[in-house]
């Protein structure tokens, strides 16, 4: 963690709003390095979401006067400041280089998150880590180019689920079954829910297996005993 912005990225990966993260003014540090912790591998935020900061790293023009020895008053206030423009500065890193699809996805994400698709889609996407809603964001905009098509539901059905497999019914062809490969939870389900609602057609029946597989005949590995399912 060498940058204020990949501190910002860690608090998203530990599901910490990026305003509790607090950047403070570091008294010991190296001047080749913008954030001051003990530890250079660090992968996680300090307990208190403290994070000391070289603020002239890079900054120097910006905050050359806000910390002057000369100057004693206002300390607080200063160091309040200092907070404000980092977090500023380090959202302005982060939207450099950003294409239109990534403000796109974003937008999308609020109108998620404000019931445009339904409360039951704005309660689930909590449940998805940020790799997984990032994958489920770009297939709503393959969703919008291309519609609905069992390819992209495979596609982002993997990318959340590892070890699924989609077997289609030759007699039914509407029936698909699902099988996941994981230990049914409510968030898992939560997620499986998304996916076949937004992702496959509306005139398919999905059947979901977790963590027993049916029988397939011929197929010696999917025919253990007490390890199956049965399926009509």
């Amino acid at each position: 963690m060498n940058y204020i912005w990949e501190a910002l990225l860690k608090a998203d990966k530990q599901k910490i709003h990026r305003r509790k993260v607090k950047f403070i003014k570091s008294e010991i540090c190296s001047p080749y390095m913008e954030i001051a912790c003990e530890d250079l591998n660090a992968t996680l935020l300090p307990e208190n979401n403290m994070v000391e900061v070289n603020e002239c790293y890079r900054f120097y023009e910006i905050f050359k006067d806000l910390f002057n020895i000369n100057i004693e008053e206002s300390k607080e206030l200063r160091e309040v400041l200092l907070d404000i423009l980092l977090h500023y500065l380090g959202e302005l890193d982060l939207k450099k280089g950003l294409c239109k699809i990534e403000f796109y996805k974003s937008f999308l994400l609020k109108d998620i998150l404000n019931k445009v698709f339904g409360e039951k889609l704005a309660k689930n996407i909590n449940c998805f880590e940020k790799e997984e809603c990032d994958a489920l964001l770009n297939g709503f905009i393959t969703l919008y180019k291309t519609g609905v098509s069992l390819q992209l539901f495979n596609k982002i059905l993997r990318k959340v689920f590892k070890n699924s497999i989609v077997y289609s019914n030759k007699e039914k062809p509407k029936n698909m079954y699902i099988y996941l490969g994981e230990t049914e939870t409510e968030e898992l389900k939560n997620k499986i829910d998304a996916i076949v609602d937004t992702f496959l057609s509306i005139d398919m029946n999905a059947l979901i297996f977790w963590n027993e597989h049916f029988g397939i005949l011929g197929l010696d590995n999917t025919m253990k005993n007490n390890e199956i399912v049965m399926v009509e």
